[in-house]
């Protein structure tokens, strides 16, 4: 059964091979979007997590709800699934090649007999965006869709920081938060981007990554803004405890003209803003 945010009354099922499909996807749950041949979002799918990983595999949690679905099983003009997880690696593109991506990806992360390696070019950065994606659900997912594109979640998140980082003077602190892990970028002018990402247990956790990367890169705390968004709320207590250190912190929001329901709290988007967004950066 498919759990709706909200369904736009334009949305027509016999008409699923004009619209595009995007499925935000990791171990622990999953959500998706419709958008149509305009690029307007006219369905978005809550967030339904798998079973306890102690009670099902996650992959068969997912199938389950493949077959349950009436949704996504219809055929789509496009398909994109963002993966989520805390591994990937950016590679020049200069320097880039399968061989050299196993090669620096072991170097960085831990690859199991059961994962494969996954590669999108990032034009923004002029690098290549590698992680590793279970081979079950890489499977699963391209024999369900023949038309479908595999991409790290990071990929709308840092090429949207990129796009609004060329409208500020100062440089600022892009943050994308996760459950347990979060990826930050620095944009700078001369494209010498400070791009990292670390995991995390408690809020004083991440605050603490986050003033001390303003510390290591000698930011300035008042005037290099500090924007997060992801899996964080305006009225969430790491916002309050970095607002006593930092003088511009703000949680980016959904950009207006992909804002769909104004009935509908922004805050209920935040953690969909990745998904959203992808329509921008494709």
């Amino acid at each position: 059964m498919d759990d709706f945010v909200f369904v736009d009354s334009s949305f027509d099922q016999n008409k699923t091979k004009e619209y595009n499909l995007s499925i935000q996807l990791g171990l622990d749950g999953f959500s998706f979007s419709i958008l149509d041949s305009n690029k307007n979002c006219i369905s978005l799918n809550a967030y339904t997590p798998f079973q306890d990983k102690s009670d099902s595999d996650p992959i068969n949690s997912f199938k389950e709800n493949l077959r349950n679905s009436t949704i996504l099983n219809l055929p789509f003009q496009k398909v994109s699934v963002l993966w989520i997880s805390q591994e990937s690696i950016l590679i020049p593109s200069e320097f880039f090649s399968p061989e050299f991506a196993h090669e620096s990806y072991q170097l960085c992360h831990s690859l199991d007999k059961s994962e494969k390696l996954v590669w999108n070019k990032m034009k923004e950065l002029d690098s290549w965006s590698v992680f590793s994606i279970p081979e079950a659900f890489k499977d699963l997912l391209e024999s369900h869709y023949s038309n479908i594109s595999l991409l790290h979640h990071t990929f709308p998140f840092l090429n949207t920081s990129l796009s609004q980082s060329k409208l500020e003077n100062q440089p600022n602190v892009f943050v994308n938060v996760q459950k347990d892990f979060f990826h930050l970028i620095i944009p700078n002018p001369n494209r010498k981007h400070f791009i990292n990402n670390f995991a995390y247990k408690e809020d004083t956790d991440l605050a603490y990554y986050i003033l001390n990367i303003y510390k290591q890169q000698k930011l300035n705390n008042e005037k290099s803004k500090l924007i997060l968004d992801g899996i964080i709320q305006e009225d969430s207590k790491v916002i309050q405890l970095l607002r006593k250190y930092l003088g511009q912190v703000e949680v980016r929001n959904l950009p207006s003209d992909l804002r769909m329901k104004d009935d509908i709290p922004q805050k209920e988007y935040n953690q969909f803003i990745n998904l959203l967004n992808l329509s921008m950066c494709e």
